[in-house]
């Protein structure tokens, strides 16, 4: 018998049954590595310019001027601190996939710069999420904060780096100091190795504490999935990925693009916080088109969003490091 109900035949399925990979999955990204067949860009002005970092505010982030407060540090990569406590998602600062993946942006922070982590988000196992030096680095300068991890992914976690590890089954919750941790369900998958695939969960995290309710979506496809979440959490802020989306054909199932994520804001009610994007080179579309085209839609749906560049900070009573549209001057075109 399964030890979950999202769990066939020894490897975990998303939240419709669904199964990513696909049968033929190598295959079909070899066509798109070697053919090349790219989708138009969505916008033909776009440049493939990587987000451009801005140094945030050390007195800002150790004296958070509000009990919730996003900092967002480039790709999925985001301090959460809400009521004291502050989080850390899938924590990347430099190249990843033992070298094969180039980070353009640089990190606003080094880790060494860091506040006081007091607990660490890992959503899935893929290397631009799952950066074991960084996690290493981070584990020898924050030693009791535990890892979160999803379903599948704790005993590798543990083997790794030691304890303390939570690992969370979809809709599972843990305490870290006054806030809640819940671990949803993502439209995704997870693999280290071509043998591994699905073999451990995925998952994004809702963090809730008196202040409010920020969730961090990880690294999604759209999905019913969204729904779902709003059916449980009255979600403030939503860190929602919109880049590595081209090929359509290709990405649409594991990744959202502007659109996808827009709608789900939507669905879910809450500010969007954008997030995986400009920061490494992983899909066909320009580095810089997902901040335009999210702006662009989000403004026509009445979606509230801030964009930020890595190292912006955003607050329910403002933001700094905010986003601004190419040839914006310093007082105008901050999304």
């Amino acid at each position: 018998m399964s030890d979950s109900p999202f769990k066939v035949a020894g490897r975990y399925v998303n939240l419709d049954g669904s199964v990513i990979p696909p049968k033929g999955m190598l295959r079909r990204g070899l066509k798109w590595k070697l053919g090349r067949e790219r989708d138009p860009h969505r916008l033909p002005d776009a440049l493939d310019t990587p987000a451009a970092p801005v140094e945030p505010d050390a007195g800002h982030l150790a004296e958070p001027p509000h009990p919730m407060q996003v900092t967002w540090l480039g790709h999925a990569t985001a301090l959460i601190q809400l009521d004291g406590q502050t989080l850390i998602t899938d924590p990347t600062f430099a190249t990843v996939g033992a070298g094969a993946v180039k980070r353009l942006a640089p990190a606003p922070l080094a880790i060494e710069a860091l506040p006081p982590i007091d607990g660490i988000l890992v959503s899935h196992n893929h290397y631009d999420h799952l950066d074991l030096p960084a996690l290493r680095a981070l584990r020898r300068r924050f030693e009791g904060a535990p890892v979160y991890v999803p379903s599948g992914l704790g005993g590798w976690m543990r083997r790794k780096l030691g304890e303390p590890v939570v690992e969370l089954a979809w809709w599972g919750a843990a305490e870290q100091g006054a806030v809640r941790v819940w671990a949803v369900p993502a439209h995704h998958w997870s693999a280290r190795l071509l043998v591994d695939a699905r073999r451990s969960h995925w998952c994004g995290f809702v963090v809730k504490g008196e202040a409010g309710r920020v969730y961090f979506a990880g690294d999604t496809g759209a999905g019913p999935h969204f729904a779902a979440i709003a059916e449980r959490f009255d979600i403030d802020a939503a860190l929602l990925p919109i880049g590595a989306y081209s090929p359509r054909w290709f990405m649409k199932s594991q990744h959202m693009n502007p659109e996808d994520a827009v709608e789900a804001a939507a669905t879910l009610g809450a500010h969007l916080l954008p997030i995986h994007w400009g920061t490494y080179k992983l899909t066909d579309e320009p580095l810089d088109e997902p901040p335009r085209w999210t702006a662009q839609l989000a403004g026509e749906a009445g979606v509230p969003l801030t964009l930020l560049w890595p190292g912006g900070r955003w607050t329910p009573t403002g933001h700094d490091g905010g986003w601004r549209w190419p040839g914006a001057d310093a007082e105008e075109g901050a999304v």
